[in-house]
């Protein structure tokens, strides 16, 4: 795929969007990514799949709606189309490669703090296919959309349109439950996991052997990138932290914290290896959020 939609305008897959001659919405909510984003001109020609009819805006207007059961709509539309000899990663192979070379671009990255690019690619490939991430709210959930690569169904779950802070760790909780086989990681920022670590006592007392991996930047990342972007500063997101490491510890739990980005790998490895819970404290740079807001400025102005 061209992996998911950025987080504005002509960020990566939205160069894929502008070129398409259809766009197929299925199971598309407008909050979680506005409609004027990837249709500013309300010229593209849409298709919207989805158990409710399109709730109208003046760049969602779908040409033909197909409402009722998603699964038995796409297998419908498939016997119609019949195969295909090309993938949309074939068609776009140069969005396809501008994507997957910023993956691996940083995958041998030693900076310190960890750049999130970084902690996302280690992340990854400490994973099996069919491994389930569940996202919390905050500055690392642009990352972990940005960038995660999906290989399976249901195996990556943001919180996205109210966006709660602190799902992750009784989503990892519920996700653990039922799918015992698998590695379960929440991944959150220090903010949201502290609103709700107490379910580290839950996650052990249930026997949901689940990760937890707290990006820490001893503040509200997100807000930090909202405000620096509207008012050039900063303003009462900072806060201090507890040790995450002996925090973990005082619930009987394994806490691990990496020493280097080259130790950030291993680290991952051996907490996913505990028979039980487990806290990965890792300090994160979020310098880059405001790289790449530069950086989107500059593909805008060139668009």
């Amino acid at each position: 795929s061209l992996m998911a939609v950025g987080i504005q305008a002509r960020d990566h897959v939205l160069g894929g969007l502008e070129q398409a001659d259809l766009v197929i919405c299925i199971g598309y909510d407008p909050v979680e990514y506005a409609p004027a984003l990837w249709n500013p001109e309300r010229t593209a020609h849409i298709v919207h799949i989805d158990t409710q009819p399109a709730e109208i805006d003046a760049s969602y207007i779908p040409q033909v709606e197909l409402v009722g059961d998603i699964g038995g709509s796409l297998e419908r539309l498939l016997e119609a189309v019949g195969p295909s000899n090309q993938t949309a990663a074939e068609r776009h192979v140069d969005l396809r490669e501008a994507v997957l070379a910023e993956l691996g671009a940083y995958e041998q990255d030693d900076g310190w703090p960890i750049r999130p690019q970084k902690a996302v690619a280690d992340l990854r490939r400490a994973l099996a296919p069919d491994d389930i991430v569940i996202s919390d709210v905050g500055a690392h959930k642009v990352w972990i959309a940005r960038l995660y690569q999906a290989y399976e169904p249901n195996t990556v779950i943001i919180s996205n349109g109210f966006a709660a802070m602190g799902i992750s760790l009784p989503g990892a909780i519920a996700a653990k439950l039922i799918y015992p086989g698998r590695k379960v990681v929440a991944l959150t920022g220090d903010g949201a996991f502290l609103m709700n670590s107490q379910e580290l006592e839950t996650a052990k007392r249930v026997g949901a052997n689940i990760t937890v991996v707290v990006w820490r930047d001893d503040g509200y990342g997100l807000i930090d990138w909202k405000q620096r972007n509207e008012f050039g500063r900063p303003f009462g997101v900072e806060f201090g932290n507890p040790d995450l490491v002996r925090y973990a510890e005082s619930f009987g739990i394994a806490g691990f914290r990496p020493e280097s980005s080259a130790d950030l790998y291993p680290t991952l490895m051996r907490a996913l290896a505990v028979d039980g819970p487990a806290v990965v404290d890792v300090p994160i740079d979020y310098r880059e959020n405001l790289r790449l807001t530069e950086r989107l400025g500059r593909l805008m102005q060139a668009g």
